[in-house]
């Protein structure tokens, strides 16, 4: 098994050097890609089992240390543009290990802070993902800080952002992966939590599968523990709590499955919580760190038009047909 290091920089603000550590066998085989996440005021090495276990499945694993943490450089930004850092990581695997990744099957897992970073990137990246896994994940910072799960964390929240919820809705409001449910209705979605979840509260996985319902989306698998059972997903990482390793086989089951087809509808519209990035357009609100808006695309001979249908706050926005994800298109 090869585990190795790898540093690259932001494609939206040059913010360099991020790191992500990825492991895999190197047989020059094509394999699912899985990005782990860690959480909020974790790192990297957090999650060093998990690269090194899941690889040891057959495997490509990268995991990032987000902005701000570990040895990457940056501002900690708490939901916002970090979480295309996580793009800009599996772009910067795929051209460095092009023979040994399948790039029409990449999938994402992560824990807490990193589980929200699931539910921001399968609804900000809507047709990159086959397989998303957030456990005991942020689906709303605005939320969360209200809940006062980790009072510690909302600190660093208040910190990074700027101010509270109550003081700054419109930044809050880019980190409502709520608001975006219905963006993505290709990815399949697991929701793993424990019926005793303190940190992030369960109301944070109840809202998100509501607003899926709402948006008439197929609704992620719910995976809810409770006293008793014989494994719990209990807050922390595997090597806290290593019953979290008996999701693997299940997840590893359906992402060795052949993806659906993640290209987006023909037509659609999509709430862009900050900012949304697909294979054949981006959409920026502002600097991608506030602000949502709804915008109303539609594939004209192979090509999208893209306009904005609601702005009640007048942002300025940024449409363009240049995105990072073209590198996957037709693949």
């Amino acid at each position: 098994m090869i585990v190795d290091e790898l540093h690259y920089e932001s494609s939206v603000d040059g913010t360099q050097p991020l790191f992500a550590d990825v492991a895999f066998r190197a047989d020059g085989k094509s394999k699912p890609l899985i990005v782990v996440m860690h959480g909020y005021n974790g790192d990297r090495t957090a999650v060093a089992q998990d690269i090194r276990d899941l690889a040891k499945l057959g495997f490509f694993c990268v995991a990032p240390d987000m902005r701000g943490r570990g040895k990457s450089a940056g501002t900690w930004d708490s939901g916002g543009l970090d979480v295309h850092d996580i793009l800009d990581a599996v772009l910067d695997s795929i051209r460095e290990f092009p023979s040994e990744i399948n790039t029409g099957n990449i999938n994402i897992i992560g824990y807490s802070g990193g589980g929200g970073n699931v539910l921001a990137a399968v609804t900000r990246f809507p047709d990159l993902f086959h397989v998303g896994a957030s456990f005991f994940g942020v689906s709303d910072y605005g939320l969360w800080f209200e809940t006062k799960g980790r009072v510690d964390c909302n600190e660093v929240m208040q910190k990074a952002l700027g101010g509270t919820p109550a003081q700054l809705p419109e930044v809050y409001a880019a980190r409502n992966a709520c608001l975006a449910a219905g963006n993505n209705k290709a990815t399949h979605l697991h929701l793993f939590w424990d019926e005793e979840e303190k940190a992030c509260p369960p109301i944070l996985n109840e809202k998100f599968l509501e607003a899926q319902h709402l948006a008439g989306c197929k609704p992620a698998t719910k995976h809810v523990s409770r006293p008793g059972d014989k494994v719990r997903w209990l807050h922390g990482y595997r090597t806290d709590h290593p019953m979290l390793s008996h999701a693997d086989e299940m997840l590893a089951t359906e992402i060795r499955s052949d993806p659906p087809d993640l290209s987006l509808p023909h037509t659609g519209m999509m709430n862009v919580c900050g900012y949304v990035v697909t294979r054949h357009f981006q959409v920026f609100v502002e600097d991608g760190r506030h602000g949502v808006v709804k915008i109303h695309y539609e594939f004209m001979d192979g090509r999208p038009e893209v306009r904005v249908i609601e702005n009640p706050k007048d942002y300025e926005v940024h449409i363009s047909m240049q995105t990072p994800l073209a590198l996957l298109k037709g693949r």
